[in-house]
């Protein structure tokens, strides 16, 4: 599976929000779906995020950077998460946890 290109398809067709607070306050809530995080976000965050996800929410480890995370969501500056709330028609969902 293309993860960028599936990331693409779900901000262009499901709902999606980009930022680490932002992800806390949705995973906090049980409204996410699946959280994507930048490999070279911080361990904190990674932690924090993991720990407002609890187990009923998968994280995502991008592989690439915050930066790359950006330019996939055509943002001029670093992403360090991602929340999926809706996927869209992408496959998204299906990725592994890690």
């Amino acid at each position: 599976m293309d993860l960028s290109k599936e990331l693409k398809v779900a901000l262009n067709t499901g709902k999606v929000e980009i930022g680490y607070k932002v992800s806390l306050k949705i995973a906090s809530k049980k409204k996410a779906k699946l959280i994507v995080v930048a490999s070279n976000a911080p361990e904190s965050l990674f932690v924090k995020v993991k720990q407002a996800a609890g187990s009923e929410v998968p994280i995502y480890k991008y592989p690439g950077s915050s930066w790359d995370l950006g330019g996939i969501c055509g943002k001029p500056f670093p992403v360090s998460t991602i929340t999926i709330i809706d996927p869209g028609e992408s496959a998204i969902l299906k990725v592994q946890e890690g």
